[in-house]
């Protein structure tokens, strides 16, 4: 769908510069003619992007206005309507009109509900920008609002001219807002606007194994616009048994009812991680999309598997990394890539207390591939997103002193050198009666520490009487203050605001990529990287702890 669009940049120079990378990155589109300054001419099934950089001549506006009247698309980002309705030609066909733009402030900016561009996006997104002016003109389909002085401004709208369609994207009067993932993502679905691309139907889901995060799978499939549940199967009677009294779907005994089942087109493969490679290429043999629970595979040589198959398959393979959406974390990314820290280059991780381990399959080797498979698979997620460099020797070592009814490791220390020098070292310890902070990190310019909430929630019995329970640390936010010298000796330290958790982010994301065609946000080759990881740290470990070089 969104592979076929032809884009076009309309105007050159130092907009165009600085829109030509973000466009070229928003999502997988045929970009043919991007930037490359040849004349416009009519083509039904392209897009034109236009900011306002330069006027056009009489030409150029009689090629586009001839573009639309063919059933091209055009957006008009920012001001670029105003100096395209100059020539009066143009404004009597698109029957426009622009007046000066406002002030810089941040915006609150609303998708129309039900409108072309809506599907999936925030109810709210803040972006620094200036308030476009105008309003639209008749029967124009209004995209997205902005509350200004108790009322609600149009910011951008969609309107038919001649047999194509004119998107106005009115924000995008400062160029740093190019730089704004949310932004970019408000251009490209203008751009799908502007082609004529409606919703598509929704993608059926089906759940291999309904364990003990089959609940959370199955709510996310039923509350993200664009999926639907289908379907779940389990070898266990009494989790089908749940399963169809909390969801009013189709249950199966086995993985084959489920895969042969059309309705099913995406299936969340959720057995204990030892049968996750069977399973996930059991899914693509049957022509289906895979969301994976992570671990993604205890080898790398089963991840390499699973990547070929998709390749082959033509189908998408992603794994279930949903904590890249936790505030505490997304509060420290966004700050490493404001640059709040300088350039990273060192990192300690840990999670853990004194506690007995649960004696579900998580700690038993044989089925979970060991303690590092557990919460390394998101530490190393996130070391690799705040690190992104290549990993080049991995060193381990583990303890078995306290709990021996249980198969994992106690504890296990895991310490990563970078290609580039930078270091890392993760540990998990279920035997470590004073905590570390959950993040510690340092950078050219200053350093962020996140430190564990130890919290209590508080309610009351039938009786009356007072009943606390208390969060294990891992259950609450961190706490993430960024340091930064001020002086000899003097550092500022300030702590970082938590946004609420976007809801459902992993699988509105994945509804994105699977029917717009924007990026996927965890792309199946970074799993890949944390399996090769935490295989060789378990190799290092009952090595002794002898490094393990791995290739950059």
């Amino acid at each position: 769908m969104a592979e076929s669009i032809s884009l076009r940049l309309l105007l050159h120079g130092s907009d165009a510069t600085s829109l030509a990378g973000p466009l070229s990155a928003i999502a997988r589109l045929d970009v043919r003619a991007l930037a490359a300054g040849e004349p416009l001419r009519p083509a039904g099934a392209s897009v034109v992007v236009a900011s306002a950089d330069r006027p056009l001549d009489g030409a150029e506006l009689e090629a586009l206005s001839a573009h639309l009247r063919a059933g091209g698309g055009l957006v008009a980002l920012g001001p670029a309507l105003a100096a395209l309705v100059r020539h009066p030609g143009f404004a009597e066909l698109a029957d426009a009109r622009a007046g000066e733009p406002g002030p810089v402030t941040e915006l609150r900016v609303r998708p129309v509900p039900g409108s072309a561009i809506a599907p999936r996006l925030s109810r709210e997104i803040l972006l620094r920008d200036r308030l476009p002016s105008g309003d639209p003109p008749d029967g124009a389909e209004s995209l997205l609002t902005v509350p200004w002085h108790s009322g609600e401004r149009v910011v951008a709208f969609r309107r038919r001219v001649g047999a194509g369609h004119l998107v106005h994207l009115g924000l995008g009067g400062r160029s740093e807002v190019f730089a704004d993932p949310a932004y970019r993502q408000l251009v490209y679905r203008c751009v799908l606007a502007a082609a004529g691309i409606g919703a598509a139907s929704p993608i059926g889901v089906g759940l291999y194994g309904f364990g003990a995060i089959g609940r959370e799978h199955a709510t996310s499939a039923g509350d993200v616009e664009g999926l639907e549940l289908r379907g779940v199967c389990d070898r266990a009677g009494e989790r089908r048994a749940e399963a169809a009294r909390r969801f009013p779907v189709p249950t199966h005994a086995d993985a084959a009812g489920l895969l042969a089942d059309p309705a099913v087109e995406l299936v969340v493969v959720g057995v204990p991680p030892a049968l996750h490679a069977q399973a996930v290429l059991e899914c693509l043999r049957a022509g289906k999309h895979v969301v994976c629970e992570k671990p993604f595979a205890l080898r790398a040589a089963d991840a390499d598997r699973m990547l070929e198959a998709a390749a082959e398959a033509g189908r998408t393979v992603t794994v279930y990394q949903s904590r890249r959406w936790d505030p505490d974390f997304v509060a420290v990314r966004d700050a490493v890539r404001r640059g709040e820290v300088g350039d990273p280059f060192y990192m300690e991780a840990f999670v853990g207390g004194f506690s007995h381990p649960c004696s579900y399959w998580h700690s038993h080797e044989p089925v979970s591939g060991g303690t590092v498979f557990d919460w390394g698979s998101h530490y190393f997620d996130w070391m690799l997103q705040l690190l992104p460099g290549a990993v080049v020797r991995v060193a381990a070592g583990a303890h078995k002193r306290v709990w021996h009814d249980v198969t994992n490791d106690d504890q296990v220390r895991v310490d990563l050198t970078f290609e580039g020098g930078e270091q890392a070292m993760f540990l998990q310890s279920d035997v470590a009666a004073a905590l570390k902070p959950k993040w510690y990190l340092l950078g050219t310019g200053g350093a962020i520490v996140g430190d564990w909430r130890l919290e209590t929630v508080r309610s009351r019995a039938w009786t009356g009487d007072l009943v606390e329970e208390r969060l294990q640390p891992a259950e609450s936010p961190a706490r993430v203050r960024v340091h930064r010298a001020s002086g000899p000796g003097a550092t500022d330290v300030t702590e970082l605001a938590l946004l609420p958790r976007a809801p459902h982010g992993f699988y509105r994301n994945l509804a994105d990529h699977l029917l717009l065609g924007e990026p996927l946000a965890v792309p199946a080759v970074d799993a890949r990287r944390n399996v090769a990881i935490m295989e060789a740290a378990t190799r290092s470990a009952a090595d002794g702890g002898r490094p393990v070089e791995l290739r950059a």
